[in-house]
């Protein structure tokens, strides 16, 4: 695969990381459910706090997209590599210890969003890694079409 190929995938990934809480696999606060204080005022449950952590990452996922689309050398391709890597355990970090979900496992946010936030956030940190094996072949430092 070329290297666009991967710009491409993160790109979307990315947005799917962004739309995903708010459309798709929905968080509570989608649903109309807060948290009300003792003085009534109403708050987002954690996983409206969740969802809005994970806007910033996906956005900064499709900011290494168009970096890694735009990169010429071996060297910054490798930082964009490992900076997508770190936005995707950074996207499973957030649902699952950062932030988290609603204490219920009824609600849609543990049923459906985390879920899919774990698997969009592994889905990085492959495509990420199969970008760090892909130029590690074709350098032939695994010996794979290098020659002595």
């Amino acid at each position: 695969m070329k290297f666009t190929t991967y710009a491409g995938v993160l790109a979307i990934l990315g947005v799917l990381l962004i739309l995903a809480p708010w459309t798709f696999a929905p968080v509570c606060e989608v649903h109309g459910m807060y948290v009300q204080t003792t003085t009534g005022k109403q708050l987002p449950m954690p996983c409206g706090y969740t969802a809005r952590a994970e806007i910033g990452v996906g956005a900064m996922v499709i900011v290494a997209a168009g970096a890694l689309f735009f990169s010429k050398s071996s060297e910054s391709r490798k930082i964009v590599g490992v900076f997508g890597i770190a936005l995707g355990v950074l996207a499973i970090l957030i649902p699952t210890s950062l932030i988290g979900m609603c204490a219920l496992a009824d609600h849609t946010c543990r049923t459906m969003t985390q879920p899919t936030l774990l698997i969009l956030g592994l889905g990085i940190i492959v495509v990420n890694r199969g970008l760090q094996q892909i130029k590690t072949v074709r350098q032939g430092s695994w010996g794979i079409g290098s020659h002595p």
